[in-house]
């Protein structure tokens, strides 16, 4: 087992693990009155458009990611290419001299 390989699990179990506790589930009745379910409301969408902003954050930077993958393999195919043309030159130039 190579180093890289501990310290990729390593990074991974600590990317994993959740970084706060969950929040206690409160077993209450419901309330009565309007006010009331208008508050576990309010909260209740608060808490549904804070995940929705970690995902499109968590979204945002893994396309981020692929984009400068994608730039960095589109590069190394543009230097692949012209290394063959020059390869193909060269052989075809030492073919014509003899």
């Amino acid at each position: 087992m190579s180093w890289l390989t501990i310290a990729a699990g390593l990074l991974r179990d600590a990317m994993s693990a959740p970084s706060e506790p969950p929040a206690p589930v409160q077993d209450a009745p419901p309330p009565a009155d309007i006010s009331g379910v208008m508050g576990i409301l309010n909260r209740h969408r608060y808490e549904i458009d804070k995940n929705f902003e970690t995902v499109a954050q968590m979204l945002n930077a893994q396309n981020e990611q692929h984009r400068k993958a994608i730039q960095f393999q589109r590069r190394w195919n543009y230097g692949l290419t012209a290394a063959l043309v020059i390869v193909a030159i060269l052989a075809i130039a030492s073919y014509w001299r003899s």
